[in-house]
C-alpha cells in the first residue's frame, strides 16, 4: 500500500513538474534558468483539490473551441484545442479524448452552421462534449508589459441523456500574472502567447481532474523574476 501511495505521489509530482517546465521553457531565458526552476518547482506543494465534475473519464469525450479578442485567430484557437486535449488526455487516464483532427474532418464534412452540439458528438461517437468560450483574449497591459487576460466559459454536455448540460463554469478576468506583467524587453510575444494559452488549457483541464491548489500561486509569485 504504501508503494502504490508513493508511485501516485510521485505521478502528481510528474504532472505539476512537467507543467511548470513548460512554463518555464517558453518564457525564461537561458541565463538562470536552472535556479529560477528549482525554485520554481520547490515552491509547487500541497494536497491536491478534487475535480469540479469528475465523470469525464471512463467517457468518449469531444472538444470544441472558440476565441474572441485582440489576439484571436484560427491558429490560436487550434493551439488552445491542442492544449486542453493534451492536459485531458495527460490527466485522465480512462477517458477516451476524440483527437481534434476527426472533429475538425466532421464540421468540415458536414458543417456545423446550426451549432448543435448533440449533432457534433454524435457525429464523432462522443458520450460528452466539452465547450470552450474564450472571450476578450488579449496578452498585453499597454505597452510594455505582457499580461494574458480573457474570460472562460466552459459547458458540458451529456450526449447519451439527449445533450442536456450537465455542467458549466465561468471564469471572467482570468489572468497571468495577476497583478503586474513580464516586461516586453525580457521574453518575445510569440513565446509568452504560448506559455498564456498553456496555462489556459491546464486551467480549463483541470475543472476535470484532481488539481494542486498551490500551482496558480506558485507561479504568479515568481513571475517576479522574468
Amino acid at each position: 500500500m504504501r508503494n502504490q501511495t508513493q508511485q501516485t505521489s510521485g505521478k502528481r509530482l510528474w504532472k505539476r513538474s512537467w507543467f511548470a517546465i513548460v512554463l518555464l521553457t517558453l518564457l525564461v531565458p537561458t541565463s538562470g534558468c536552472i535556479s529560477f526552476a528549482a525554485n520554481l518547482l520547490y515552491a509547487i506543494r500541497g494536497n491536491d483539490m478534487p475535480a469540479e465534475y469528475a465523470d469525464l473519464n471512463e467517457k468518449r469525450v469531444a472538444l470544441i473551441c472558440s476565441t474572441s479578442g485582440a489576439v484571436a485567430s484560427e491558429a490560436v484557437n487550434s493551439m488552445l484545442c491542442s492544449n486542453i486535449s493534451s492536459s485531458l488526455g495527460r490527466n485522465l487516464k480512462k477517458a477516451d479524448i476524440v483527437r481534434q483532427e476527426e472533429v475538425d474532418r466532421w464540421i468540415e464534412r458536414d458543417g456545423w452552421a446550426d451549432g448543435d452540439p448533440a449533432r457534433l458528438a454524435k457525429g464523432v461517437k462522443a458520450d460528452q462534449l466539452v465547450s470552450v468560450a474564450i472571450d476578450n483574449l488579449k496578452l498585453r497591459d499597454g505597452a510594455t508589459l505582457f499580461r494574458g487576460q480573457c474570460d472562460i466559459r466552459v459547458t458540458v454536455y451529456d450526449i447519451k441523456n439527449g445533450g442536456k448540460i450537465v455542467f458549466q463554469k465561468e471564469i471572467p478576468e482570468h489572468s497571468f500574472p495577476k497583478e503586474g506583467g513580464t516586461p516586453v524587453t525580457d521574453t518575445t510575444e510569440a513565446k509568452f502567447r504560448s506559455a498564456y494559452l498553456q496555462l489556459v488549457g491546464y486551467r480549463v483541464s483541470s475543472l476535470f481532474h484532481p488539481v494542486d491548489p498551490t500551482l496558480d500561486v506558485a507561479l504568479d509569485a515568481t513571475m517576479s523574476k522574468f
